[in-house]
Order: structure tokens, then C-alpha cells, then sequence
């Protein structure tokens, strides 16, 4: 109906223009305050007269858009379309939180986030952390920072490792969960261990950090930890494996059969990521090496299925959920006080199951 606005419907309904707005606004705590007979009077006026809220009107005014931004890549990258468990986990995380403060989340593919932040197309931005040892786009992720920086704006980094960066952030602690492991290790009296991680020249940065980490608690255990069974990037010998997102079971499948062709299998083997330990496992059946008796696995990140793997996979607990549930939390904080600001590690949990 021509003309027709919030007045004409609140007539209609034989309510305030103030009750019409609320229940209009999906995003507004105070609809639990209208009665759900209110609510449907409102809502069949609204609908008789073809009365819908003009989101643009909304953006116009510099109102919320009780939207939190989830981005996936970096602006321009619409190669990464793969949205992995781990991601997933994320955004289980992010969405549960934002729902219960009547928000929405809006997932961001490849697109420029620093204009739905400039425009005010989303109230707050949550970003998945650049992992990459060399990124060519590290310059490019620097002015982002600092353009959000310096408009104070309402962001937050999961498990960003990007050196001489100062950007809020959330994130585990790769070296507790490699004592953990370590600890393990030494427990167990494995006289041999190595290390699986992406088989691509440019591996993660936490790969390379547990690495790392792990030589450093191993050393002087009686547990060798040799470079040759260190599989983490490829080149001399050790093969690329194409990526399938950013994880993939190729990698622990490729790298079990390097190190057997190679005759350089140890007695544990430590994964990237429990996807790596996947394929591991599936390849070390196919060899019919026994597990965990001639074989030890130990993955990282604890996702749904490792529990259901057969036999059940030893893994360092990384609790996404509560990563996507904090972002929300200090976002909205945030929004209510641009003082606020996060650099959190979250120290993550050993599983140890039948791997081990």
C-alpha cells in the first residue's frame, strides 16, 4: 500500500508506534517484553498492509544492524571456499552466543570486510587467523589492522600468529599443548617420535611452532626427534599434497607412506591437526601396522570425530566453540565500551584415548 509506514501499521493494530518498532526488530531484547498476542497483531497488520522495515533506512541513520560479521578469508581471496570442521566449530561457537544476544551472523567470503565495517554493514567483525608461514598478503593484513585500529572498530582475530601485528585476538597456547604431548611421550617411553604436518611449501605457522615446541620438551628425554621425520612443508623427497582448503588427509596419508618408503617410521607419530591424523590412520591400516603397538598417533584439536575413529585418536583438545563464544562476548563489549580491547591464549586440554 503506498505510503504505508510504522504510523499506519501501529493504527491498524491499535498499538504505539513504540510497540510496532520492537516487534519489528528481531534483533530488540525488549521483544520479550510484548505479548504474543500483541506480537500477532502487529505482525498481521503489518502483513495486510505490506509493511516491511527498510533495512537501508536503518543503515542510513548509523542504527545497529544487531549483525556480527564471520570472516572466512581475506579481502580479494575467493580461492579458499572450503569451510572446514574446524571452521565450522568456529562458527558453532560465534552463532550460538550471537543468537542468544539476538544477534545474526553474516558469513564474509573473499569480500573487502573493512567497507562492511566502514559502511556499518555489520556492527562487529570476527576473523579466522592467517595461518600461512609466508603470506604474500601480510602487508595488506598490516593495513587492515591498523585501519581498524585506528577507528577503534569492534573486531577480533582467532588464533592469529602474525608477527608484528597488534591486532585483538584469541587463540591456544601451541606450547602447553606440546608439553602436554611431550609429557605424554615420555610417560609412554617412546624412544621415537615425529611429525606430520601440511606436505605444501608454505605451512602453517602453528605447525611450525609445534615443531618447535615439542623439540624443546623432548630434548634430553631419551625420545629422538630427528629433521628426517619431521614432515612439515615438502621438497627433498618429501612430496607436495595439493590442498583441499586449508587441511587435508592426504597430508597424513602421503606422510605415512614417505616415511615408511623411507624406512624412517618412528614409534609416534605427532599430527597438525587431527584431519592429518585421519588420513594417517587410514594409511597405516592399509599397511596393517598395528596401532597404538607398533604405532603411536597423537593429533591436535579434538574435532567430533576423533572420539569415533577406530581406534579412538589421542588428540590436544582445542576448544573452538568457547574461541567463537568469547569473540561474541568481547564484541559486544566492546560495542558498549571502545576501551575494551583482548589478547587471550587459552591453554588446551590432552585427550589421551586408544592411540596411545
Amino acid at each position: 500500500m503506498p505510503g504505508t509506514g510504522i504510523r499506519t501499521v501501529a493504527e491498524l493494530a491499535g498499538v504505539s508506534i513504540g510497540t510496532v518498532s520492537k516487534i519489528l526488530n528481531p534483533g530488540s531484547s525488549a521483544n520479550i517484553r510484548v505479548s504474543a498476542e500483541t506480537r500477532e497483531k502487529v505482525l498481521a497488520a503489518a502483513d495486510r498492509l505490506g509493511y516491511r522495515p527498510s533495512y537501508g533506512a536503518k543503515l542510513l541513520r548509523g542504527e545497529s544492524t544487531r549483525t556480527i560479521g564471520f570472516a572466512v578469508t581475506l579481502p580479494g581471496d575467493h580461492t579458499d571456499t572450503y569451510l572446514s570442521n574446524y571452521t565450522f566449530r568456529l562458527l558453532n561457537g560465534i552463532g550460538r552466543e550471537a543468537s542468544r544476544h539476538h544477534y545474526q551472523v553474516l558469513l564474509i567470503q573473499g569480500e573487502d570486510y573493512r567497507y562492511y565495517m566502514d559502511v556499518k554493514r555489520i556492527d562487529a567483525l570476527v576473523l579466522i587467523g592467517f595461518p600461512l608461514d609466508s603470506n604474500p598478503l601480510t602487508d595488506q593484513m598490516r593495513g587492515l589492522f591498523e585501519h581498524f585500529n585506528a577507528r577503534n572498530y569492534p573486531y577480533v582475530v582467532i588464533n592469529n600468529q602474525l608477527p608484528g601485528v597488534t591486532a585483538a585476538g584469541i587463540g591456544v597456547d601451541n606450547r602447553s599443548g606440546m608439553r602436554q604431548v611431550a609429557e605424554l611421550i615420555r610417560r609412554k617411553g617412546y624412544e621415537s617420535a615425529g611429525f606430520v604436518g601440511e606436505l605444501t611449501p608454505n605451512p602453517q605457522r602453528h605447525h611450525i611452532e609445534r615443531v618447535r615446541c615439542l623439540r624443546e620438551f623432548l630434548a634430553g628425554s631419551g625420545c629422538t626427534f630427528d629433521d628426517a621425520r619431521i614432515l612439515n612443508g615438502c621438497g627433498n623427497g618429501v612430496p607436495e599434497v595439493p590442498r583441499v582448503g586449508r587441511y587435508s588427509h592426504a597430508d597424513g596419508q602421503a606422510g605415512l607412506r614417505y616415511l615408511l618408503d623411507n624406512k624412517l617410521l618412528p614409534r609416534c607419530i605427532v599430527c597438525g591437526n587431527d584431519d592429518i591424523a585421519t588420513g594417517l590412520l587410514k594409511a597405516a591400516r592399509a599397511q596393517k601396522l598395528r596401532i597404538p603397538e607398533e604405532l603411536a598417533v597423537i593429533g591436535f584439536d579434538d574435532n567430533e570425530n576423533a572420539e569415533y575413529l577406530e581406534p579412538a585418536l589421542t588428540t590436544i583438545r582445542q576448544p573452538l566453540e568457547e574461541f567463537g563464544r568469547l569473540a561474541v562476548s568481547h564484541l559486544l563489549d566492546k560495542i558498549n565500551d571502545p576501551a575494551r580491547t583482548i589478547q587471550m591464549t587459552i591453554e588446551p586440554e590432552l585427550i589421551e584415548r586408544s592411540t596411545t
